[in-house]
């Protein structure tokens, strides 16, 4: 996916931070009737701009405007770990309930345990792996600072 960015800082020679806007995100909303933004982000803090870290390979300045690319398959990779874990850990925690353990009334319960606790893989990933990679790239420099 590429989009285009504006670099807000230079951390060192090939990391900079990024301010990216999100409009792709609210121009399929049925809801963005008159272009402010969609209910989601409204609800959400109407944050259209977010901050991320990328490599800078090409020398990009703070100020420019550049354009920056993220490998699609990472972010469906995270996308189904954050939506598709906790849905298959309830189910596994139902199941466990109610089969291996007899207990067909604490089958919800277990499913909703198992829910909340799989959020601590995601956590973990995230604070140990994605927190360190740079999943943006800066591939071009589209305008030069004015």
């Amino acid at each position: 996916m590429k989009t285009k960015a504006i670099v807000l800082e230079i951390v060192d020679r090939e990391v900079a931070v990024v301010s990216v806007e999100r409009r792709a995100a609210c121009d399929g909303c049925h809801k963005n009737a008159d272009g402010s933004g969609c209910s989601i982000c409204t609800l959400l803090g109407g944050q259209h701009v977010t901050k991320a870290r990328a490599r800078n390979r090409v020398g990009a300045a703070q100020g420019d405007t550049v354009e920056v690319e993220s490998r699609a398959s990472r972010i469906l990779g995270y996308a189904a770990m954050i939506f598709m874990l906790p849905l298959l850990m309830a189910l596994i925690g139902y199941l466990l309930g109610y089969y291996a353990f007899s207990m067909g009334e604490w089958a919800i319960s277990m499913a909703f345990v198992a829910l909340v606790l799989s959020f601590v893989p995601i956590w973990l990933y995230s604070r140990l792996v994605v927190s360190k990679r740079l999943d943006i790239e800066i591939v071009a420099i589209t305008k030069e600072k004015e």
